[in-house]
């Protein structure tokens, strides 16, 4: 049984893709910030699947400590993964925030935070195994400048919530072009316009209640990037209308994607994480 962890899977998004896994039959492993949202959240699934297997590990990626022991933790307790889906993130927040390494708080859970998981964790992968980095549309209106936005001086929400996304796009395409093999591949995906746990201002709010679709459609994508075998390493799965609605289909990758800015983007999460990934 192939194992798939994956990270903020307590509601939302993340709870839909443990969904669809369990119902693909993985074994799988999800991640929580807090313990009693979790341990919700394995109940729920296991009423519903109650044969499944399936469990949760804390991890905050706002916090190195946290990121480090997690990947003690799920080492210590499953060995090895198959598929790893890079899920959880900072919604848009109001005010500037910075993680507990003093980094943008979007850029460093988003991105940072999940290079470091990745740059823990590839020593635990199975023989074939795959990384999923969930990205979102608004990658394309990201800042041209790479790296962390904003300050406490200058902030705006939208453009440090699409710059951390925009990373996260471009680090699945880097990962794929450096160690992608016939064992090994990285893909992309984002939901669309999708409802999720709620966040940002109450227009977003509004327009949501009746243009988004369900969790468990925007999750579709997600889940095809991390179960279907014929999909090549790096293969970005978006819902086909717009890329906002409907079935999964390829996406359009953003203007600012170059050789340049995949390697820079790259040096970046190297520098701010203070870790080497490699194979």
């Amino acid at each position: 049984m192939p194992l798939a962890i994956i990270t903020g899977a307590n509601t939302g998004l993340g709870f839909e893709t443990a969904r669809g896994l369990l119902r693909l039959g993985y074994q799988v492993v999800i991640t929580s910030r807090d313990l009693d949202r979790g341990a919700a959240a394995i109940a729920k699934l296991k009423a519903e699947y109650p044969q499944a297997d399936v469990s949760m590990l804390p991890l905050d990626l706002a916090n190195q400590v946290s990121i480090d022991s997690f990947s003690r933790s799920f080492a210590a307790a499953f060995g090895k993964w198959d598929v790893l889906v890079l899920n959880a993130g900072a919604k848009v927040l109001a005010n500037y925030q910075q993680t507990s390494s003093g980094i943008e708080y979007h850029f460093g859970v988003n991105a940072v935070g999940h290079f470091s998981l990745v740059a823990d964790l590839l020593a635990h992968r199975a023989h074939v195994s795959r990384v999923v980095s969930v990205s979102s549309i608004v990658a394309r209106f990201a800042p041209q400048k790479l790296g962390p936005a904003g300050s406490a001086s200058s902030y705006s929400a939208g453009a440090s919530y699409s710059a951390s996304k925009l990373s996260n796009y471009l680090f699945a395409m880097e990962l794929e072009k450096r160690f992608g093999s016939a064992v090994f591949s990285s893909l992309a995906a984002h939901p669309g316009f999708a409802r999720a746990e709620p966040y940002g201002p109450s227009s977003t709010r509004f327009f949501e209640s009746f243009l988004a679709q369900s969790a468990a459609q925007g999750a579709l994508p997600i889940i095809e990037a991390a179960a279907n075998p014929s999909l090549v390493g790096g293969s970005y799965r978006v819902p086909k209308i717009l890329e906002l609605w409907g079935a999964p289909s390829e996406g359009i990758v953003p203007k600012i994607t170059s050789e340049q800015t995949l390697k820079q983007n790259f040096e970046i999460l190297e520098s701010l994480s203070g870790k080497t990934l490699t194979l």
